[in-house]
């Protein structure tokens, strides 16, 4: 029996960030509750990079943040979307739309080439 394969978010994690964020500003670990939900359940997410990744939209401009103090329980550090953000923002959908159209080309050949058999 092979083993179920998973895979590291990677590329498209600031994108997903971003989207997330101007969805809906929020803290670090809400945004990986969201983005766990998001992604297929092969995919997993490392929070140590997502916070990294956090860190390096704010120190380029695309999100700025605050700290909030909630009713109970720590401070959490509350993100959201710069006008350089949503300018980020929209190049990743066209390098993802991009992209989306090369995959489609790949699968339409593979089933050409290589098509299921039991």
């Amino acid at each position: 029996m092979t083993e179920a394969r998973t895979y590291q978010t990677g590329k498209h994690l600031e994108a997903f960030l971003l989207l997330l964020i101007g969805q809906k500003p929020d803290h670090g670990g809400a945004l990986m509750d969201r983005l766990t939900a998001l992604i297929p359940p092969a995919w997993t997410v490392d929070p140590g990079r997502v916070y990294r990744i956090l860190r390096g939209m704010e120190q380029e401009g695309l999100v700025t943040s605050q700290w909030i103090a909630e009713e109970s329980g720590a401070p959490v550090r509350l993100y959201e979307l710069t006008a350089e953000g949503h300018r980020r923002l929209r190049e990743w959908k066209e390098d993802i739309l991009i992209r989306r159209q090369s995959f489609d080309a790949f699968l339409t050949l593979y089933e050409t080439v290589m098509p299921e058999t039991p």
